[in-house]
């Protein structure tokens, strides 16, 4: 027999990335990013976390097909519902199944996290000296 540890009352459970990054594990997928999206602040082989279920809002990033191809774009509701192209903001695409509020028939899904490797200092605007 022995005594509770004093400690007990301060452990941590590990991090559960699930948790935290995931609401619908259903509807919910990983991508890998093939190219930068560079305003979007995603970078090559980024991982993507993309919830199927949710409705895309005004400037979200989204996962839509484009001529056979899977490719992200910004959703934009004003002034009529369209898709930006993100590197050139002045390419559009209309969204012609969009229909009070449901783009079900072009855009597969929103992506809610963007998972960047850090080590190569892309994004560093500060660099150390």
């Amino acid at each position: 027999m022995g005594f509770p540890s004093p400690a007990a009352d301060f452990l941590q459970e590990r991090v559960n990335l699930d948790r935290h990054l995931v609401s619908r594990p259903s509807s919910t997928y990983l991508f890998r990013a093939s190219e930068p999206q560079w305003r979007a602040g995603i970078m090559k082989d980024a991982l993507l976390v993309v919830d199927m279920a949710r409705n895309p809002i005004d400037g979200s990033i989204v996962v839509c097909a484009h001529q056979g191809e899977f490719k992200m774009r910004r959703f934009r509701k004003y002034p009529s519902p369209h898709l930006e192209n993100i590197d050139n903001l002045q390419t559009t695409y209309p969204l012609p199944g969009y229909v009070d509020g449901d783009p079900d028939d072009v855009v597969y899904g929103v992506v809610t996290w963007i998972l960047n490797d850090a080590r190569s200092g892309e994004f560093d605007d500060v660099p150390v000296m």
